[in-house]
């Protein structure tokens, strides 16, 4: 019988908790995506430089309750950095299919999908630390899957519109931030319920 792992709490002290280092990774996505399409850019500067701003801030009340749990803080820490990210990411191509029907589909379509993605976040915290167990490939074929759809409202809309040379970018964009949407619920699991989780594939 194996050695039963155990969750050991570290101090993260002010110096160490990843602040800037993130902030600044939202900026150096936050900022060029602003870009995208180039209308009302200057607007989108300041949108995304305060979502930059409070989600450093989220992060910092994070790490003022959770600063004497390393591993608890960085998971939700790293929770904020990717649904930053992905926000960053994704709006490109909402932007450029706002106003039309298509807007509407992806983002209904996108908010229940994320809903029950974090209804679902055990499972997914499992799929991912068990990648030999169902829960991941269940992952994957749900990624695939929503691809397929988000490609496929993308794509129609290209088709009826002339698609301008930045939507190429903003797709592949969006489906980086998609991953990153389906996987940070897995982040929301304790430090106890992730060894727990662990164990049950030995």
């Amino acid at each position: 019988m194996g050695i039963l792992e155990t969750h050991e709490k570290v101090h993260v002290p002010f110096a160490n908790n990843r602040l800037f280092i993130t902030f600044t990774l939202f900026l150096i996505l936050g900022l060029p995506a602003s870009f995208l399409p180039e209308e009302n850019f200057v607007k989108w500067l300041i949108i995304n430089f305060l979502v930059a701003i409070a989600l450093t801030f989220v992060n910092y009340l994070l790490w003022k309750k959770h600063q004497n749990d390393s591993e608890r803080y960085f998971s939700l820490h790293s929770l904020v950095m990717m649904m930053g990210l992905a926000f960053f990411m994704m709006t490109p191509v909402f932007k450029g299919l706002y106003p039309t029907i298509y807007f509407w589909l992806l983002l209904i379509g996108l908010g229940i999908f994320a809903f029950i993605l974090f209804t679902k976040s055990e499972a997914i915290a499992e799929g991912l630390l068990n990648p030999r167990r169902k829960g991941f490939k269940v992952l994957l074929y749900t990624y695939f899957g929503i691809v397929f759809f988000a490609g496929s409202v993308i794509w129609g809309y290209m088709l009826a519109t002339d698609a301008a040379p930045w939507i190429p970018v903003a797709i592949i964009l969006f489906f980086l931030g998609l991953f990153l949407v389906m996987v940070s619920p897995a982040m929301l699991i304790t430090p106890e319920r992730a060894i727990q989780l662990r164990e049950r594939e030995q």
